[in-house]
């Protein structure tokens, strides 16, 4: 095989000097371990592979395989093809071949046409892989992130400014459904594992793309420091990460027990807290205060946003209220301060009906001078019950619902997590060539957390059912 060209199939690879955090011990016994530890994979799961047929995915998945028969795993792979080099289509091919050796179904994909940028053809690729792992049945989608990725990552946010959350990284399981079974090895260690097993791989020629900030951080910054003043640079931004993540994962906890003790009344639209005990916090923690009470009820504010809330807090009088963006408002009522979502787009005929806990019921919904009859009850399993003529059915997985759901029109300002991302529902509308004039037509099913289905529209990632554990089942049907 040639060096040349864009693709090129390796049988070995030089490693890197870092070796941080490497051990004596095999890779896959120390996989093993990481993961009974952690509790990122259970056993029998069903785990797809997102394989791009570079080195970090082809020793992740030949390490899932090597684990697979005392785990008692179902695998599976996804490859994606962006159409970005014209070497691509091969290799899909490349990938096809090994995992028919190791006997592992696959399904690949190509994008219709070129991404315009890393932001894009990051969004259709998530969006492929969360597909193809939907239709080949995986609970989970394993990326083959690793250490040196999280060094890369925390670095990149620390040059743009990052709080304690974004120097957390790479998190290890993020919704939906996505895991990071080798963020604790470095790619000196996968290199190591692929050489003395003489496993190939593919080399993909925009790794080394000096145009793209990632790989000059990689290619080198990081090299530059490490030479210099900070020769264990990455394995100290490896160490913040994992601070950062217990640091944010305490402040959420602290933030969460400071509004028990503020918050008045809570709806899914509307919240009521007591003014005197949040002006009693200092600054820097009432601004975070405020910013968790309003993503109770809609987007999280801004920098900008959030100093304008604060602000009127302070000072406003009562009776005197704000908007914010995505549809909020927060008004004073004495010592009330009443965070809510501004009338909602179908108008004051609306009427949502709400589903507060599991269990079998009805209700109706009038939305934009229509009723749909609304019909919920807990099962076990997935999708799969059909409907009656023009009944539209959806099932969430209980443990990822924060009740109460409510049937109900859109809000400005509402979002909805897709395979993709998150997505404000105005785009996802203009996306599916719904006309203003329909939206305020369309029922839509929503937590807490936000939008999980736009009836008869598209079905949210977040709280997708699973082959176990209890699901809600909602059935809609317009009656008039």
């Amino acid at each position: 095989m040639t060096q040349a060209g864009f693709s090129v199939y390796l049988n070995s690879m030089n490693s890197t000097d870092t070796t941080a955090g490497t051990s004596v011990r095999p890779l896959e016994a120390r996989l093993d371990a990481h993961l009974q530890s952690s509790g990122l994979l259970a056993t029998g799961d069903a785990v797809t592979v997102a394989l791009s047929g570079g080195i970090d995915s082809v020793v992740l998945l030949h390490l899932l395989v090597g684990l697979r028969e005392d785990w008692g795993w179902t695998l599976s792979a996804a490859h994606f093809d962006h159409g970005m080099r014209e070497e691509s289509q091969a290799d899909a091919v490349w990938v096809s071949r090994l995992c028919s050796q190791l006997d592992v179904p696959l399904h690949s994909g190509r994008a219709a046409s070129r991404p315009a940028g890393e932001t894009e053809a990051r969004e259709v690729r998530y969006d492929f892989l969360q597909r193809a792992r939907a239709e080949l049945g995986g609970d989970w989608l394993a990326t083959a992130h690793q250490a040196d990725d999280q060094a890369e990552t925390v670095l990149f946010r620390l040059l743009r400014g990052t709080g304690v959350a974004g120097a957390a990284g790479i998190p290890a399981r993020r919704a939906p459904h996505v895991v990071r079974p080798l963020l604790p090895f470095w790619r000196a260690e996968l290199e190591a594992y692929a050489r003395e097993r003489g496993i190939e791989y593919l080399l993909d020629p925009t790794n080394l793309d000096l145009s793209l900030a990632r790989n000059r951080i990689r290619h080198w910054l990081i090299p530059e420091l490490e030479a210099g003043e900070a020769p264990d640079l990455r394995g100290q931004l490896k160490r913040l990460a994992g601070l950062s993540a217990r640091a944010a994962a305490a402040a959420e906890r602290c933030m969460e027990r400071g509004l028990e003790r503020l918050v008045r009344e809570s709806t899914e639209s509307r919240v009521v807290v007591a003014r005197s005990g949040l002006l009693a916090y200092d600054t820097s923690a009432r601004a975070h205060l405020l910013r968790h009470l309003v993503a109770r009820v809609g987007p999280r504010p801004g920098r900008a946003g959030t100093l304008t809330a604060l602000e009127f807090i302070t000072t406003g009088s009562s009776g005197r209220r704000i908007a914010l963006a995505g549809g909020i408002e927060i008004r004073r009522e004495f010592d009330r301060l009443i965070v809510e979502r501004a009338r909602t787009a179908g108008g004051d005929s609306d009427a949502e009906c709400e589903i507060k806990h599991v269990g079998a019921g009805r209700g109706v919904a009038t939305i934009g001078g229509a009723s749909w009859s609304v019909g919920w009850a807990a099962e076990e399993g997935v999708e799969g019950v059909e409907g009656v003529a023009g009944e539209e059915i959806a099932s969430f997985a209980v443990e990822d619902v924060r009740f109460p759901l409510s049937v109900r029109s859109w809000r400005h300002g509402d979002r909805m997590v897709l395979p993709a991302g998150t997505r404000k529902l105005k785009k996802v509308f203009v996306d599916r060539r719904i006309g203003r004039s329909e939206r305020s037509l369309v029922p839509l099913v929503a937590d807490r957390a936000g939008v999980l289905w736009i009836v008869g529209v598209v079905r949210g990632a977040r709280a997708a059912p699973r082959r176990r554990g209890e699901a809600l089942t909602i059935r809609i049907k317009r009656e008039s």
